[in-house]
């Protein structure tokens, strides 16, 4: 890391083992834009070989065999390959130094990303912020970049630059030591008039049917936004964050995100209790990868119930559950074995609100 140094750097920093369960900036999927019509209550709903109508009060949920054709259409994705993975909404990007622009990198754009309490990825050294005339608002706490510090000694244990130690070749013992440095989110720096890239947004509109499933929920957990550049839920505090529908590239990929974090919900201890939703993981281990593939299938159930799910969300999906596959050895088995996790979570979701239509 090459911005600017606080005089006091420090030593080692220990990072938190654990995450909460969330859709990163690094595991979402834009899909092409759709204009859907709305459906009303009581309108039908049409879902491969099965048919769906909205209801207030129903004692049935939504046909296995319907699960059962997405999870098909999915390991037929899967089997034909599938396209990487973009986020589905604008932000601000990656968090960087604002007065350098450099992108941090390594295990920094992990933690600045993912665990930075703040929206704005911008941050400032102290240093930096007073060079620009701003003032860190009083207790406002800092992130730590961490980088690393070497020291180049040689053969008489004389320190040495690094210009010097390149040319005594095999004769140069180098020392690396962990360092970090503070920085302060823009957020808490006063008397600098920031100036950000506009966040590019869209007249998305609500679609009706995916708002009764979101509103069908027994006992929901918060829905906030509070983050704007962060899809994703909390069990610790037992809410779902979801970037506003306007900075989707469309409505269908809005609920299809908040699907994803719906049903990562309905793993926490007062719904079905999932033993991965429970338990603190860490990111890309096993438990949090069959975690992840649950609720991309349970999601991919829910567009199909509520008719979002056309062939980009599919293919979509699909890319996104063939990386947390690799975390699983490929085995496509699990897709299944997930699958029947997330159809509870579904019928969890919308089993008084959803009924099978007669007929057709």
């Amino acid at each position: 890391m090459t911005d600017n140094l606080t005089e006091n750097s420090h030593t080692e920093t220990r990072l938190p083992d654990t995450l909460p369960l969330l859709s990163s900036p690094f595991v979402r999927v834009p899909q092409q834009v759709f204009s859907m019509p709305m459906a009303g209550e009581g309108s039908t709903i049409s879902s491969q070989n099965k048919n769906y109508t909205m209801k207030k009060a129903a004692s049935k949920t939504a046909a296995p065999d319907m699960y059962q054709v997405i999870t098909d259409r999915i390991i037929a994705e899967l089997e034909k390959g599938v396209t990487p993975w973009r986020k589905t909404w604008s932000s601000f990007g990656l968090a960087r130094n604002y007065q350098s622009g450099k992108i941090y990198k390594g295990i920094n754009m992990f933690v600045m990303n993912l665990l930075s309490p703040h929206s704005t990825p911008y941050y400032l050294t102290y240093k930096q912020a007073q060079e620009m005339g701003g003032q860190v608002k009083k207790g406002a706490k800092s992130m730590q970049v961490i980088y690393f510090n070497m020291v180049f000694k040689d053969g008489n244990d004389q320190t040495v630059s690094k210009e010097v130690a390149e040319s005594l070749g095999d004769n140069v013992k180098v020392m690396k030591f962990l360092k970090y440095y503070n920085v302060f989110n823009v957020e808490d720096i006063e008397g600098i008039d920031f100036k950000f890239e506009e966040i590019r947004l869209l007249p998305n509109e609500k679609i009706e049917r995916c708002e009764q499933v979101i509103n069908s929920y027994p006992s929901p957990p918060q829905f906030v936004e509070k983050d704007r550049s962060k899809a994703y839920y909390s069990p610790l505090e037992d809410l779902v964050n979801m970037p506003p529908i306007e900075q989707h590239d469309s409505a269908e990929f809005y609920y299809s995100t908040f699907f994803h974090e719906l049903i990562h919900s309905t793993g926490h201890a007062k719904r079905l209790g999932r033993e991965e939703v429970k338990t603190p993981n860490k990111f890309g281990s096993i438990p949090y990868s069959q975690e992840e593939l649950v609720a991309e299938l349970g999601a991919s159930f829910l567009c199909g119930i509520t008719g979002i799910d056309r062939e980009p969300i599919i293919e979509n999906s699909a890319a996104y559950i063939q990386g947390w596959l690799k975390k699983l050895k490929d085995d496509k088995q699990f897709v299944f074995k997930a699958a029947a996790e997330a159809q509870k979570a579904v019928d969890f979701i919308i089993g008084s609100s959803f009924d099978e239509a007669e007929g057709e």
